[in-house]
């Protein structure tokens, strides 16, 4: 498949996912260097969702983190 000047296709894997939206979080949060954590949960089409936890590149303690704990534990909040 070509691309052209005016179209662009984009293939990623999961990693690359992950880290193109915790840039983008950290981004929009203020944050310029950090350290995240982040996960991909559930089925695509149906409820598929991202766990991610963005804070200051010292917070160590963000690696120790059960994001799956945190799933459950709340709702959406997302700006989308």
């Amino acid at each position: 498949m070509s691309q052209s000047e005016k179209r662009k296709i984009f293939k990623y894997n999961e990693d690359d996912i992950l880290e193109i939206l915790s840039e983008y979080l950290a981004g929009e949060n203020g944050f310029n260097t950090f350290q995240s954590r982040t996960l991909l949960l559930g089925t695509p089409g149906k409820d598929l969702r991202l766990i991610a936890v963005v804070g200051e590149l010292e917070d160590d303690d963000i690696t120790n983190l059960d994001l799956e704990d945190i799933d459950k534990e709340m709702d959406y909040n997302g700006s989308h």
